[in-house]
């Protein structure tokens, strides 16, 4: 099956979910809870008491959840945190790594505000993570079942489905300005995706070693390729149901 065809059979497997209600929500904050508290360590004490991931930031986002058609199991999230005109706020990269952010041009602060956010909390489940290499980072792709071959191979586009959801949810706020704090070996990857990711600053240690990167929103979506066009297309229009 070429990629193209394993693009449009995604939707077969996979249901793209904007997730806007507590039950929902609540799915979101425990698969974070799996991944960045239980399996990474990541986060501790209150921000992963009860079994659920979450933080102030999560009133200020829209969120994204992939959820396996066959089980019903949550298979990864990300959102966007919305920068505002407040004097105070901070994004969370701004907040926790704003020492990193060096670029003169590319920083959330020399950017129209509400033309800014960030993607954070970007998860693909523990039980999607099973191949080697992949149960490296929280970015990744697998299954621990028995999906039909055709199944299993769409798996690798987890992760770039949470890409195109970053970006989907963007243009329906009309938000140009993306930033994440991520690894550069994602980043690298990303790259290779056609995904247009700059690095706006140095590499610090927060999570491991991890780099300030800026994407266009509108750039992502004119560099789409043509045998991923179906996927960002169900991932855009899943999104946009009211």
């Amino acid at each position: 099956m070429s990629t193209s065809q394993l693009s449009d059979h995604f939707h077969n497997y996979f249901e793209i979910i904007p997730a806007r209600t507590p039950d929902l929500l609540e799915r979101i904050f425990r698969i974070r809870h799996d991944v960045y508290c239980r399996e990474f360590g990541y986060l501790e004490g209150e921000a992963c008491a009860g079994g659920l991931e979450h933080d102030d930031y999560d009133a200020l986002a829209q969120h994204c959840l992939i959820v396996h058609r066959a089980t019903g199991v949550g298979a990864g999230c990300v959102r966007m945190v919305m920068a505002n005109n407040e004097p105070d706020f901070l994004l969370p990269l701004e907040r926790f790594c704003g020492e990193s952010l060096t670029d003169p041009v590319l920083h959330p602060a020399h950017l129209p505000r509400l033309n800014v956010a960030e993607g954070s909390r970007l998860a693909v489940h523990t039980q999607f993570r099973r191949r080697v290499g992949e149960t490296e980072s929280p970015v990744g792709i697998a299954l621990n079942s028995d999906p039909s071959p055709n199944e299993q191979r769409t798996f690798p586009l987890l992760s770039l489905a949470l890409f195109y959801a970053s970006a989907a949810m963007m243009t329906f706020v009309q938000r140009q300005h993306v930033f994440v704090m991520i690894e550069p070996r994602l980043a690298r990857r990303a790259i290779t995706l056609k995904l247009p990711f700059v690095q706006t600053g140095n590499v610090v240690d927060y999570h491991g070693q991890r780099a300030p990167y800026y994407v266009s929103v509108q750039q992502v979506i004119d560099n789409v390729p043509e045998d991923m066009q179906g996927l960002y297309k169900f991932v855009h229009d899943s999104l946009n149901k009211t």
